[in-house]
Order: C-alpha cells, then sequence, then structure tokens
C-alpha cells in the first residue's frame, strides 16, 4: 500500500490499483454453489467516523514505519528485524484502545450474498484492463500481485482470518479482556508461520544477522509507528490486509472508506517525511553560515 501510494503519485495508478482488486479475485475463484465464509459476511458495516479516523491513522503509522501489515511481516522475514517494534507497537495500540473505555458504535449490514454474473465479468475485465495501462517492464511485478491476490483469496475462501492483522487483533483481545473464546487455532498460527517461511525463501535477498545494527532511534520510530497503526486498526475493526481481502471483497462500504483514508494517511506521512528531509538538508547549510 505505501509502495502503491508512491506510484500513484507518480502517476502510475496499475500497481495500487492491481493491490485494491487483490480480494475480489475470491469472487473468481469460488467454487459454484460453494457457500460463502461466514467471516466475509461479517465484514459489511456502514461508514463511520472510526472507520474514516483509523482508515487515516493507519495509514499515517504505515508511512511511518515504510510498510504495512503485510510488508512488516515480509521485511521481517528478510532479517530486518527491528520490525519487531513494529508488531509490538501493534499490539499496545490494540491493547489501549480496547482497554479504554469508548462510545464507539458500528452498524452492520446484511449478510453478502452471491455478485451477480456482471460484477464478476466486470471485475475480471477491469482487472485484466491494468495490464493495459503499465508499462511491459511493471507487468512481472503485477502478475505478483495477483499471484497473491489469488492465493490470498483461497486461503480467504478456507481460512477467513487468516490475515496477520486478525491473528493480532484476536490474541488482544484475549490478552485484554481474558476471555478464551478469542484464542486463534493452531491452524491460523501455522499459517503465519507458513507465510514468514514462504516470504524469506521468496526474498531476492536477506540481511544476516551479523550485519544487522539495533539502533535505539529506530526501534523507538517503529514503535511508534506500530502504535499508532494499532490504535488505527482497533478503530477501522482491521489493518490494510483484513479491509482488502475481508471487507473490500464483501462490498462494504466501511471497508471501501477505510482504505481510501489509509491511502489519505500514507500521503500525509509520505508529506512529513519530505518536510523532514527538506528540513535536515538544510540545517547543515544554514550552520556552515553562521
Amino acid at each position: 500500500m505505501v509502495r502503491g501510494t508512491q506510484e500513484l503519485w507518480a502517476k502510475r495508478p496499475g500497481f495500487l490499483l492491481t493491490i485494491l482488486l487483490c480480494g475480489f479475485w475470491f469472487w473468481l475463484i469460488l467454487p459454484t454453489g460453494a457457500a460463502i465464509p461466514e467471516g466475509l459476511t461479517q465484514q459489511r458495516f456502514t461508514i463511520s467516523p472510526a472507520f474514516l479516523l483509523g482508515g487515516f491513522l493507519f495509514g499515517l503509522g504505515a508511512a511511518i514505519n515504510k510498510g504495512c501489515s503485510v510488508s512488516t511481516i515480509s521485511k521481517l522475514a528478510k532479517g530486518h528485524y527491528y520490525m519487531l517494534a513494529t508488531v509490538a507497537g501493534w499490539i499496545i495500540g490494540w491493547c489501549i484502545l480496547t482497554a479504554t473505555p469508548h462510545n464507539l458504535s458500528y452498524t452492520s449490514l446484511a449478510s453478502l450474498s452471491t455478485p451477480s454474473a456482471a460484477v464478476i465479468v466486470m471485475l475480471f475485465i477491469l482487472i485484466c484492463g491494468i495490464f493495459f495501462i503499465v508499462p511491459p517492464e511493471k507487468r512481472a511485478i503485477l502478475l505478483g500481485i495477483v499471484l497473491f491476490g489469488i492465493l490470498a483469496s483461497i486461503l480467504t475462501w478456507l481460512l477467513p482470518e487468516w490475515s496477520p492483522s486478525q491473528l493480532l487483533k484476536d490474541l488482544t483481545a484475549t490478552l485484554v479482556h481474558r476471555d478464551n473464546s478469542f484464542i486463534p487455532s493452531l491452524q491460523r498460527f501455522l499459517v503465519i508461520a507458513c507465510l514468514i517461511v514462504g516470504m524469506a525463501l521468496g526474498a531476492k535477498s536477506r540481511l544476516s544477522l551479523t550485519k544487522f545494527e539495533l539502533r535505539p532511534s529506530q526501534l523507538a520510530k517503529h514503535m511508534i509507528a506500530g502504535l499508532i497503526m494499532g490504535i488505527g486498526a482497533s478503530l477501522a475493526l482491521g489493518g490494510n490486509d483484513s479491509q482488502l481481502l475481508l471487507a473490500l471483497p464483501s462490498f462494504s462500504p466501511a471497508g471501501a472508506a477505510s482504505i481510501a483514508m489509509i491511502i489519505v494517511g500514507i500521503s500525509c506521512g509520505m508529506g512529513l517525511r519530505r518536510l523532514k528531509h527538506k528540513i535536515s538538508s538544510h540545517m547543515p547549510h544554514n550552520e556552515n553560515r553562521q
């Protein structure tokens, strides 16, 4: 999502569009007559300020972190162990909001029914059409995103709660409410473990443990980023992975609004980073002049 937003501002929207359509592959691989998973039908909500604010905060934190939820796990698998601070901050953010008394209300919509054939055909045409608006050298990575979307859709059909943010959400609920009904199944932990192993094996380069440097300022930055992401995900009932792979495919208005605000939050975070860079680049020059 962070890179996709960067590509969007560089007037190359194909990358972000492919990411946004990842979850809709669910409808193209769903077997005929198969039941829609309950986890997907329960993701439909009306738009509310909590989703808008949550999406914005999550996007802002992702920009500071330079990676969203899946990207955080991917970087961790590549040997960037400071991303553990992001995960810790995320859990703390979940816990802070969950344990704080608040009066947030979420209005659910009717259960999801299978969309018409016309909608599915339009989605397929849109997904295929993206490849005609991107340069040929960019199509390989877009095919990789499409493959991820197909595999993620299969996982969503088999285990709707497989995503990293859903796992952290349920772990936090277990810790805060001390309710054993939220404890994730062993299968969900194994899926995330296999996800990390797959990312590590598929990485083009991996940082060795001997070359890894632990810097307190770096840990603090990613802890704060994770904290903001965790609060945002708690408000929006899920991080960008849940929104992309569950809320959007269920045609949830709240999911669409959350994704839009995540993009706005990432854009603001990118702007703040550029401003900080400009200020820091001018400071030595000004000091030398004095």
